[in-house]
């Protein structure tokens, strides 16, 4: 008899992880917002979190986990006053159905939360088998075992697929902060993105807003971390990232982004990124 095969297709592929770690932070903590090319998810064990991602603020509270997308300019403020125990872990993740999960906050199911329990369970039991002094590497802690023991970076990478898999298929998606705080930094990131190419002043961008220039600052002090012009250089040299990878050469991007020279462009670039854009135009 002969069997028919049936192809397995692969929907999404990892193959890298930046960091695995629990961490509990106090009440207020924060952190200037950040940019990276890879994904990061942040897990909400307990407590309460306020996270950004972009324009979007969202409210986490136990049981739901927020994806920020590569380049995406993301932070959270611990708003509860006991603290929040969060689990944070970043991956290279490519595939057709990696799309599905950017600009999401999803609420876990009780399956979806045994997944994660399990893989806690299993990484904490190997992280044991390490000397007490190489803890301290608190944000790579869960990552020593990489190197150590051979199947654990595939048990690890086959836990979050699976969880993944099934916020893909079923996953209930939180909705976004409706907070006058939070609707007034949407409107402020999406005036910013409209005169991408010009270079607005803060009291353009307040006047726009209908508030005043205190208030706008201490609103992205609150979401993102950083002041509104260092915001909009962050957004600029995010774009400008995607016109060189398409091919856009370094004068072009410059100029269609209202920097004064490609000088003063290959400069911030360097400066934001590490690297000069003229890389980015060759690869």
């Amino acid at each position: 008899m002969i069997w028919p095969a049936s192809d397995v297709t692969k929907q999404i592929t990892i193959d890298k992880f930046y960091s695995f770690f629990e961490v509990h932070r106090d009440s207020g903590f924060s952190f200037p917002g950040e940019t990276h090319n890879f994904w990061e998810c942040v897990y909400v064990q307990s407590g309460s979190i306020c996270a950004s991602g972009d324009e979007r603020v969202y409210s986490l509270t136990k049981g739901e986990i927020i994806f920020h997308k590569p380049m995406e300019l993301h932070k959270y403020l611990v708003d509860s006053p006991s603290g929040a125990d969060l689990l944070i872990f970043s991956f290279s993740l490519e595939g057709q159905l990696a799309d599905a999960l950017k600009n999401k906050v999803f609420y876990l199911s009780e399956e979806q939360q045994t997944l994660i329990h399990s893989m806690l369970n299993y990484v904490r039991a190997k992280s044991m088998e390490f000397p007490s002094t190489e803890q301290t590497l608190i944000e790579h802690r869960y990552l020593l075992a990489f190197d150590r023991i051979p199947n654990y970076s595939q048990l690890l990478t086959t836990y979050v697929y699976q969880l993944i898999l099934s916020l893909i298929g079923d996953g209930s998606v939180a909705k976004v902060s409706t907070a006058p705080d939070a609707l007034m930094f949407r409107k402020a990131v999406n005036y910013l993105n409209n005169q991408i190419a010009e270079q607005p002043s803060v009291s353009e961008i307040a006047a726009f807003c209908n508030t005043s220039e205190a208030t706008l600052k201490r609103i992205f002090d609150k979401y993102a971390g950083i002041g509104i012009h260092k915001y909009f250089l962050k957004l600029k040299i995010n774009l400008a990232t995607e016109f060189l990878k398409n091919g856009l050469c370094v004068s072009e991007t410059a100029e269609k982004l209202g920097f004064s020279s490609q000088a003063y462009f290959s400069a911030a670039y360097k400066r934001e990124t590490g690297m000069n854009p003229s890389e980015i135009e060759l690869n």
